[in-house]
């Protein structure tokens, strides 16, 4: 058992290292194996569309940075995954009372050709949405977030360590799911990073439960 878990690690680590638009190629040959919803033939089209829209955004003034977080973050760093929607962190203009006020961005995309779907935008069949950067891990993580550049599109990512955060803090089944996801990829964490954001945000007991739990497992 211990052999298969070593090549099934290696696997992961192998495809850590493909560029991001060969992981989402992978990603949609596995929804359309699994008879999901197939978003292209592709699955790098949609997400390089919306990621333009946002450097669109940006241009044009309708906020001042976004970045990559979410499944699709996990992906950028991991191995590749299940995943069909993608997440944005973008601090949201607040009214007088104190709400949260999105409207402006919803009027933005939609008038570049995405359509509303509840909490989400859809375009080419991709869902995403735009997680408010408003308390002081997401605006932390959104402000430290790395500049990259795919296919020549360039885009911002939030690092690895504070990814990690946000999926600590979130701590819903699916999110430590992502974090061993990421460590079994074989990923690099800087550890005196992480230690710091995990002290900042008051998350240190969990990534020790976290750690407990895999080493048993």
């Amino acid at each position: 058992m211990g052999r298969i878990h070593q090549s099934k690690n290696a696997d992961l680590a192998r495809s850590a290292k493909l560029p991001f638009t060969e992981k989402l190629a992978l990603t949609a040959a596995a929804s359309r194996l699994g008879n999901q919803m197939v978003l292209s033939e592709s699955f790098a089209e949609p997400v390089l569309e919306v990621i333009k829209l946002f450097n669109q955004a940006v241009k044009h003034g309708v906020f001042q940075r976004y970045a990559l977080a979410g499944g699709l973050a996990v992906e950028y760093y991991g191995a590749p995954i299940n995943t069909v929607d993608a997440d944005f962190l973008v601090v949201f203009p607040e009214t007088t009372g104190g709400l949260l006020d999105p409207s402006a961005f919803f009027e933005f995309f939609r008038g570049q050709g995405a359509s509303a779907g509840g909490e989400h935008l859809i375009l080419q069949g991709l869902k995403f949405q735009m997680i408010p950067a408003n308390t002081p891990l997401d605006n932390e993580a959104l402000q430290m977030a790395t500049s990259v550049s795919e296919k020549g599109i360039p885009f911002f990512v939030v690092t690895i360590e504070h990814l990690v955060a946000l999926k600590l803090r979130a701590w819903r089944y699916k999110d430590r799911l992502h974090i061993n996801h990421l460590l079994d990829s074989g990923v690099a964490l800087d550890k005196a990073k992480l230690s710091a954001i995990l002290e900042r945000h008051a998350l240190e007991r969990r990534w020790e439960q976290l750690l407990a739990e895999r080493a048993k497992g």
